[in-house]
């Protein structure tokens, strides 16, 4: 087993390169969805994937960490590729998160700050490469689709892969690394909220021996947003080099800079207008509470990466990635207040802003080193990952926030001009925090027969400091060592269909609270046992699966009556996942059901406990499908998809209920005010389409999403504000291949 997945590649690869492609590429294959879109062949098998002229770097920033096929591995895992982005027309990372099973992309609709998701009812952690990339909010750039290979998505808690994360999952995205082949693409696009774009991608060989490898991808983008008074505009240059000193190393480095300039698309609009009628009207999707010319998000962010791969012998190598990013974000906005007063009104017309200033600077040094290889004892074939890593971070914030000091402003006949004077002189809550984790892992994979079985454990330790003006600057403290595991077992029969259990935990540690009583807190933690089936049929790259789990979070931070952050919160999530993705003659196929149900089991709010959590549809179902018709037409292709997100529970009525609970007397007046405020944010179904049409090294598509101009809410909140989401946009581009 060790030797066989090196042969057939070619002599001057890097054999743990090399050796881990096929079935890194199987892997992508398996994944359907990934390989669907890329494949020229439509009657193309898995075994005539030809992987011998590429060394396939991309695949030492698997989600998984090791050299295992999406269809052999006792875990959910959902992959999205280019030709994914591009047949889709997808503008973001979050334009992709939305044709996922179990993911609810842009729960917060249009927000040009961040691409927001949950996962498995959970808000995920990002990864770039396999290091983590989010740290703290608004403290970065938003992620630029262009500038990434893949999106990686591995679902429920994953600690033991990568320390402190996410109880839902993480999403990891794969960036684009110089390849030997020349190659690239020019693009240029436009569109609606007068979108102008331009981008290119460029890839070769820097000598005749394919000794030095180069990539550089751009991206400029000048372009309004769905809402009023607010730019959309992104400029991405991402170089890298790729060095092969002999057949068994690559080093590689990359550079990523961004630089975005935008503002205030979410808009927290109140209930009253949105989601509940208002004598006044519907409030506009369009409209902007913030001022103009003084709202601004700018964030300025580069990344320095380097990644070493080196074959020690047939079967063993050594993987290396280091990443250094420095960020800088200036923030302005005014959004309204929320009191509950104004959370009663349904025919509200004019609200109290909040004046809100927010410098951050982040400073990241991340980095992974891990052996991994086979090894055969006795009967068992062992594949196995073993490594340290370690994550730095650096976050300055200096924020001011006063509620009322915006004045008032009419939401439905906005006027501007009342940027209170002096707002740069006056005093400022600095938090400066800096948390270090140091993790040790291993991973093996033991095969025996048709039985696999996969065993993770991990501990890592981790430290951070919060230190704050605000608090007489007393530092906040904390230390934590945690040990985390997951086990999982598959019997893959050799008719395609392979059952599988597993079992997972995750923590993910909660910065240190300088006015909190102690200053501390535990990490969150979470536990999932799942169980589902994965079916391949042989000779194809259509993968389906299904799969159950149950997931438990505690130590949760949960709203105390008294408005302070308690950490007494539990909750349990159930799901059921359907995926089936692959190619049937020229109809190319990806479609994704989810139902979820979750329940808050402890909190320091007692009306909350029982109830679902907030934002979290209970069921969501997504298709897209993508039909070529050249033997009618030759180069014409269209796609069609559908995004139905179910009901999600608003948590109005814990409101209702601790109103009377507070003024029994009063009871009947608020059973009349809360009647006409809905326990669900509306469902709704947007529909997607693409006609593109091929003319030699040419392509022209013409792209729309949200095809109806489907008016919807993505989730409104107890605290009584609501989220509007995207409207149709349109865009139309003409890519140049060669």
């Amino acid at each position: 087993m060790g030797t066989a997945r090196f042969q057939g590649l070619r002599q001057n690869s890097s054999p743990v390169i090399s050796g881990l492609s096929r079935s890194l590429l199987a892997l992508a294959v398996a994944a359907g969805s990934s390989t669907a879109f890329a494949a020229e062949d439509k009657n193309e098998i898995l075994e005539e994937v030809n992987v011998t002229g590429e060394l396939n770097l991309s695949r030492q920033t698997s989600i998984g960490k090791q050299d295992i096929p999406v269809d052999e591995t006792p875990f959910s895992i959902s992959l999205r590729d280019k030709d994914f982005f591009d047949v889709t027309g997808s503008k973001s990372v979050q334009d992709i998160l939305q044709y996922s099973a179990g993911v609810n992309g842009g729960l917060f609709g249009v927000d040009a700050r961040g691409d927001w998701s949950t996962v498995r009812a959970v808000d995920p952690v990002m990864f770039v490469d396999g290091l983590k990339t989010t740290f703290g909010s608004y403290t970065g750039s938003r992620a630029n689709l262009y500038a990434f290979e893949r999106v990686e998505i591995l679902k429920g808690p994953s600690s033991v892969l990568y320390g402190q994360g996410s109880t839902g999952g993480i999403v990891n995205l794969v960036s684009k690394r110089p390849k030997e082949e020349f190659g690239g693409e020019l693009m240029v696009q436009g569109g609606d909220y007068d979108r102008k774009v331009i981008a290119g991608d460029v890839t070769g060989a820097l000598d005749s021996d394919g000794e030095w490898l180069f990539r550089v991808v751009g991206y400029a983008r000048d372009a309004d947003a769905q809402v009023d008074h607010v730019d959309d505009d992104s400029i991405l240059f991402m170089p890298s080099i790729s060095w092969r000193p002999s057949a068994d190393t690559e080093i590689t480095f990359l550079v990523n800079h961004q630089e975005e300039k935008t503002g205030t698309t979410a808009a927290f609009l109140p209930w009253g207008g949105t989601i509940v009628d208002n004598v006044n009207g519907e409030i506009p999707t369009d409209t902007f509470i913030s001022e103009p010319g003084w709202d601004k998000y700018n964030t300025e962010q580069t990344a320095y990466s380097l990644w070493v791969d080196h074959r020690l012998n047939d079967s063993w190598g050594i993987n290396a990635g280091l990443r250094y990013s420095k960020g800088d974000v200036d923030y302005n906005s005014m959004y309204a207040d929320y009191t509950p007063a104004l959370r009663l009104q349904k025919d509200l017309r004019e609200v109290s802003r909040t004046v809100y200033m927010k410098d951050a600077k982040s400073d990241l040094l991340i980095f992974d080193l891990r052996l991994s290889g086979e090894l055969t004892t006795g009967a068992f074939e062992h594949q196995i990952s073993a490594g340290i890593d370690s994550q730095n971070a650096e976050i300055d914030n200096s924020i001011l926030r006063v509620r009322g000091l915006g004045g008032d402003i009419n939401i439905f006949d906005p006027v501007y001009g009342s940027v209170p004077e002096g707002l740069e002189e006056r005093d400022r809550e600095n938090t400066d925090v800096n948390a270090e984790q140091v993790g040790i892992y291993f991973q093996d994979q033991v095969s025996l027969g048709n039985f696999i079985f996969n065993l993770g454990l991990r501990e890592d330790r981790l430290s951070s400091r919060t230190q704050s003006n605000v608090a007489k600057n007393v530092s906040g403290k904390q230390r934590e060592t945690e040990l985390t595991k997951r086990f999982g077992l598959m019997y893959a029969s050799d008719s395609g269909v392979s059952p599988y259990v597993s079992y997972s935990e995750s923590f993910e540690a909660v910065l240190a609270d300088p006015n909190s009583q102690g200053g501390t807190y535990e990490p969150v933690k979470g536990e999932q046992v799942e169980a589902g089936i994965k079916y391949q049929p042989e000779g194809t790259n259509i993968l389906m699966t299904a799969s159950a789990f149950e997931i438990k979070q505690k130590n949760r931070l949960t709203y105390g009556l008294d408005g302070s952050f308690r950490q007494i919160g539990e909750a349990q999530i159930d799901g059921f996942e359907l995926e089936a993705s692959g190619q049937w003659g020229n109809l190319t196929l990806v479609a994704n059901y989810s139902q979820m149900d979750t329940e808050v089991l402890e909190s320091s709010n007692p009306f909350e406990v029982g109830t679902e959590i907030e934002t979290v549809p209970e069921e969501q179902f997504s298709l897209w499908g993508n039909y070529d018709f050249s033997e009618w037409v030759p180069g014409l292709s269209v796609g069609v998809g559908a995004r139905h997100v179910g009901e999600s529970y608003t948590g109005i009525d814990k409101v209702h209920a601790l109103y009377v609970a507070v003024d029994a007397e009063k009871a009947a007046y608020y059973d009349y005010v809360f009647a006409d405020f809905p326990t669900e944010n509306p469902s709704y179904t947007l529909y997607d389409a693409t006609i593109g049409y091929t003319l030699e090294s040419w392509k022209f598509q013409l792209n729309v999403k949200n095809l109806t101009d489907e008016v919807h809410t993505t989730s409104c909140l107890s605290r009584g504000d609501c989220f509007y989401g995207e409207r149709r946009y349109v865009t139309a581009e003409a890519r140049y291949t060669f």
